[in-house]
């Protein structure tokens, strides 16, 4: 994916995103692997996940 299409989807501010669904999961499917956590329960927005402990 290029960083236009990022940058087109971050335009978008509150939005509807125009990007495919296809791009769309790619996209969130990177996020979570880097920590990000999606919340549509009672608290919409996104946060990032804590560390287990060692």
């Amino acid at each position: 994916m290029s960083i236009g299409t990022i940058r087109n989807m971050e335009a978008c501010g509150s939005d509807t995103l125009k990007s495919g669904l296809k791009t769309i999961s790619a996209v969130q499917r990177a996020l979570e692997a880097e920590g990000v956590e999606f919340l549509n329960h009672g608290e919409p927005g996104v946060k990032l996940r804590r560390k287990a402990e060692p």
